[in-house]
């Protein structure tokens, strides 16, 4: 089931503007749709990042320095 939309409001430069405007006009989609695909984006990169921290703490508890390491824990286990 879709969500029901609003509208947002807030500020940004001139620049951050026309280049969405821009990015819209040259894929032929909305302004919202490139927004949509923005926030999706910095969701998926802000998850990325706290999985991979999340594995540096688990690969230091564990001694593990290099991919090879790595590769060598997993082949063990």
């Amino acid at each position: 089931m879709k969500q029901p939309k609003t509208i947002a409001s807030f500020s940004i430069e001139q620049d951050v503007k026309d280049g969405i405007d821009q990015l819209a006009a040259q894929e032929q989609r909305s302004k919202s749709d490139i927004l949509r695909d923005m926030y999706k984006s910095y969701r998926f990169h802000r998850a990325l990042d706290d999985i991979q921290a999340e594995g540096r703490i688990i690969a230091a508890r564990l001694g593990l320095e290099t991919e090879d390491d790595v590769y060598r824990y997993l082949s063990e286990n």
